[in-house]
């Protein structure tokens, strides 16, 4: 037997089937994108066949999107739901509506402070630099603290 996914992992993949029918027309390639799923990912049988029947009947997308409680799958539902929308080549704005009401929805159930630590975050020192439009030369010898103390002090001086 296959190797079961978590609760909200599952949740994440039901709400993904769930939006293909948002435009109330599931097209063979979105067909193709959810049975590749099936064949990726270590479903067990019972699940495997909840999703299955998520693919022939349209559920409540709201209510799945509710049972993604990880961040991280919520963060991967967002990516593949990206890729499902325009896999037929038409994002259509049924589908818009429901994105963004997803994405209204994550926005108001997700807490920060629970994201710290556990969401990868990264930014290329010099690419900020530039972006501000400072010379990248004094941080090098300083590193992340001395850019911090730089951008702080830049703050208080246009708070004067």
């Amino acid at each position: 037997m296959a190797g079961a996914v978590s609760k909200s992992e599952f949740c994440m993949w039901r709400t993904l089937f769930a939006v293909a029918h948002a435009d109330n027309v599931v097209t063979n390639e979105e067909i193709s994108f959810m049975a590749q799923i099936l064949d990726d990912v270590q479903f067990t049988d019972e699940q495997t066949e909840a999703l299955k029947d998520d693919i022939v009947n349209a559920k409540n997308v709201t209510k799945m999107f509710s049972g993604v409680t990880d961040p991280k799958d919520r963060i991967q539902f967002f990516e593949f739901a990206r890729d499902l929308v325009w896999v037929d080549g038409d994002f259509d704005s049924q589908e818009q509506s429901v994105m963004i009401g997803l994405y209204k929805q994550h926005m108001n159930d997700i807490t920060v402070d629970e994201l710290v630590g556990k969401i990868p975050l990264e930014f290329e020192e010099d690419d900020v630099l530039k972006y501000l439009e400072l010379d990248p030369y004094p941080y090098e010898k300083s590193g992340v603290m001395g850019m911090l103390s730089v951008f702080k002090n830049r703050f208080v001086k246009r708070s004067s």
